[in-house]
């Protein structure tokens, strides 16, 4: 490859293109970590209230 402006502007457009994908390919990674974290505490909140009176009718005499 010679070193014409457009083949060096050609380059510099690929390197940014992959700086740009490597970085949402990060930002996935979070949001996935995220979305499992939410779900963990979903499933544990979803039936709070019913343990809850649960152990509460288990304490009255």
């Amino acid at each position: 490859m010679s070193e014409t402006p457009e083949n060096h502007t050609i380059r510099l457009l690929q390197e940014l293109r992959k700086e740009m994908r490597e970085g949402f390919d990060n930002v996935n990674v979070r949001m996935d970590g995220i979305t499992h974290i939410m779900t963990l505490l979903a499933g544990h909140y979803h039936n709070v209230e019913e343990r809850l009176s649960a152990l509460e009718d288990r304490q009255k005499p």
